[in-house]
Protein backbone atom coordinates (compact mmCIF):
# COMPACT_ATOMS: atom_id res chain seq x y z
CA UNK A 1 0.00 0.00 0.00
CA UNK A 2 1.30 3.64 -1.24
CA UNK A 3 1.79 6.38 1.31
CA UNK A 4 0.04 9.85 0.27
CA UNK A 5 2.04 12.79 1.10
CA UNK A 6 -0.26 15.09 3.31
CA UNK A 7 -0.45 18.94 3.01
CA UNK A 8 1.60 18.84 6.00
CA UNK A 9 4.52 17.18 4.25
CA UNK A 10 4.80 19.73 1.15
CA UNK A 11 3.82 22.80 4.02
CA UNK A 12 7.14 21.39 5.49
CA UNK A 13 9.32 21.10 2.50
CA UNK A 14 8.36 23.92 1.32
CA UNK A 15 9.53 26.13 4.80
CA UNK A 16 12.89 24.10 4.55
CA UNK A 17 13.26 25.53 1.17
CA UNK A 18 12.58 28.56 1.88
CA UNK A 19 15.03 28.57 5.31
CA UNK A 20 18.05 27.55 3.35
CA UNK A 21 17.56 29.91 0.29
CA UNK A 22 17.53 32.67 2.82
CA UNK A 23 20.30 31.57 4.96
CA UNK A 24 22.83 30.91 1.22
CA UNK A 25 21.24 34.78 0.54
CA UNK A 26 22.48 35.88 4.11
CA UNK A 27 25.88 34.01 3.54
CA UNK A 28 26.06 35.14 -0.09
CA UNK A 29 25.02 39.13 1.24
CA UNK A 30 27.69 39.44 3.75
CA UNK A 31 30.30 37.53 1.82
CA UNK A 32 29.17 40.54 -1.12
CA UNK A 33 29.44 43.13 1.83
CA UNK A 34 33.11 42.05 2.66
CA UNK A 35 34.17 41.77 -0.93
CA UNK A 36 33.16 45.40 -1.24
CA UNK A 37 34.84 46.86 1.63
CA UNK A 38 38.12 45.04 0.58
CA UNK A 39 37.67 46.84 -2.56
CA UNK A 40 37.59 49.87 -1.30
CA UNK A 41 40.50 49.30 1.02
CA UNK A 42 42.35 47.92 -2.14
CA UNK A 43 41.76 51.19 -3.83
CA UNK A 44 42.63 53.52 -1.43
CA UNK A 45 45.80 52.03 -0.56
CA UNK A 46 46.22 52.16 -4.93
CA UNK A 47 45.40 55.84 -4.90
CA UNK A 48 47.64 56.09 -2.08
CA UNK A 49 50.27 54.42 -4.07
CA UNK A 50 49.28 56.52 -6.72
CA UNK A 51 50.07 59.93 -5.03
CA UNK A 52 53.59 58.19 -4.16
CA UNK A 53 54.39 57.83 -7.82
CA UNK A 54 53.74 61.06 -8.50
CA UNK A 55 55.51 62.74 -5.69
CA UNK A 56 58.92 60.40 -7.13
CA UNK A 57 58.36 61.47 -10.63
CA UNK A 58 58.10 64.71 -9.37
CA UNK A 59 61.47 64.62 -7.46
CA UNK A 60 63.85 62.46 -9.90
CA UNK A 61 62.21 65.68 -12.84
CA UNK A 62 63.54 68.34 -10.35
CA UNK A 63 66.54 66.12 -9.16
CA UNK A 64 67.41 66.02 -12.85
CA UNK A 65 67.22 70.19 -13.41
CA UNK A 66 70.32 72.09 -12.95
CA UNK A 67 69.05 73.93 -9.67
CA UNK A 68 69.16 71.07 -8.14
CA UNK A 69 72.57 70.89 -8.98
CA UNK A 70 74.07 74.02 -7.98
CA UNK A 71 71.89 73.09 -4.33
CA UNK A 72 73.18 70.20 -4.31
CA UNK A 73 76.84 71.13 -5.20
CA UNK A 74 76.34 74.06 -2.41
CA UNK A 75 74.36 72.47 0.46
CA UNK A 76 76.43 69.22 0.61
CA UNK A 77 79.83 69.02 -1.11
CA UNK A 78 80.24 73.28 0.27
CA UNK A 79 81.07 74.93 -3.38
CA UNK A 80 80.75 77.98 -4.17
CA UNK A 81 81.09 80.01 -7.97
CA UNK A 82 84.01 81.30 -8.99
CA UNK A 83 84.06 85.18 -7.45
CA UNK A 84 81.96 83.62 -4.68
CA UNK A 85 83.19 84.38 -1.19
CA UNK A 86 82.50 81.71 1.42
CA UNK A 87 81.38 82.49 5.46
CA UNK A 88 81.82 80.52 7.66
CA UNK A 89 80.26 80.89 11.10
CA UNK A 90 82.49 80.18 13.66
CA UNK A 91 79.96 79.84 16.70
CA UNK A 92 79.01 76.01 14.89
Amino acid sequence: MRRRATPKFWAFLIAMTVVVFGLSFLVMQHRYAQGVAQLQQVRAYRDQLTLEVQDLNDQLAYAQTDDFIMRAARDQLGMILPGEVRYVNSAN
